[in-house]
């Protein structure tokens, strides 16, 4: 490689900056992070509904002798387009403890779509071998553990919004305090989920970069959205009519869907030591070499299967990304 491009190549690969961020998109595209997101988007869509009706019947539940703050709560958590949805079809769940038991059932098996989606794609960022994976009964039970988790954290949330505007001493700072609260809570879901999730064993010093950039965009999703959405709904509706907040919603959702992707291949690039990577392709660096090697061993499907890579890579060396 010679000119322009030959002397782009060499600065990015002796800066760290530029080559780290080089190989965060590189390591996106090779393993379709656009599909992964939008897999995560479309199961996330598909999900919101059971996750905000188990949430809402659950709070319903726990403060039937408060009704304020029962709304108060369910206000902060719920999108205003879904409540009166949301909030029927709760008035409506059955009352007595055998049917209100299979009816949440009901509810955490149809929000497992899309936690079972960011187990996928977890798993394929971090390159884990289809032979290490979660059996079919762990893997549910991990999902259904991160759902709940994930739950908690939605009313966490929303518990956090309520308390800063009518706790004595928070009104001063109610913006802030909700940021940073929601922030905390966001990172701490996220690490948990990611270390139920994973398929191997994985330190918190592998985790944490990912967990505090999705943690990232999702408080700015939370926080600019709610803005946003609205002004997006109307001048949408010029186009999609009735289904403008449904496509506000879906665009949010993949906005925020692709943050969490890209936060996962910068965990994973760092991690693995995955870089810099060549922009020539016939002249690969040993981070290419480390990279093709754990992609084709994800492949390793039989107990028995061990994938030999012989490109001039090291086979025996230990290309562990997470």
């Amino acid at each position: 490689m010679s000119g322009v491009l030959g002397r782009v190549d060499r600065l990015q690969q002796r800066n760290g900056v530029l080559g780290f961020g080089y190989a965060v998109v590189r390591k996106y595209l090779d393993d379709g992070g656009g599909r992964e997101a939008a897999l995560i988007t479309y199961y996330g869509f598909l999900s919101i509904f059971p996750v905000l009706l188990l949430g809402v019947t659950v709070v319903s539940r726990v403060l039937v002798a408060r009704p304020d703050l029962r709304h108060r709560l369910i206000s902060a958590f719920v999108p205003s387009s879904l409540q009166s949805s949301v909030e029927s079809a709760a008035a409506a769940m059955p009352t007595s403890a055998v049917p209100l038991t299979i009816g949440i059932i009901g509810l955490l098996f149809s929000g497992t779509g899309v936690v079972f989606s960011a187990y996928h794609t977890l798993n394929h960022v971090a390159a884990v071998p289809h032979r290490l994976r979660h059996g079919i009964v762990s893997w549910l039970l991990r999902v259904l553990v991160v759902l709940v988790v994930v739950l908690a954290g939605v009313v966490a949330v929303g518990a956090l919004t309520v308390a800063v505007t009518v706790v004595p001493g928070l009104s001063a700072v109610p913006q802030a305090a909700g940021v940073v609260g929601s922030w905390l809570i966001g990172y701490g879901v996220l690490l948990l989920a990611a270390r139920v999730l994973l398929s191997r064993p994985a330190p918190v010093r592998a985790l944490w970069p990912g967990a505090a950039l999705g943690a990232t965009a999702l408080t700015l999703v939370l926080t600019v959205g709610a803005a946003v959405l609205p002004g997006l709904v109307r001048r949408a509706g010029a186009v999609y009519g009735s289904f403008a907040a449904v496509a506000g919603m879906f665009s949010l959702l993949y906005v925020l869907s692709l943050a969490l992707v890209f936060s996962a291949e910068v965990a994973a690039v760092r991690e693995g030591r995955l870089w810099p990577r060549a922009l020539d392709r016939d002249h690969p660096t040993a981070a290419d070499a480390r990279a093709l090697a754990l992609m084709a061993r994800e492949q390793e499907r039989d107990p028995a299967d061990r994938i030999q890579v012989r490109d001039g890579a090291d086979s025996d060396a230990p290309f562990d990304v997470i």
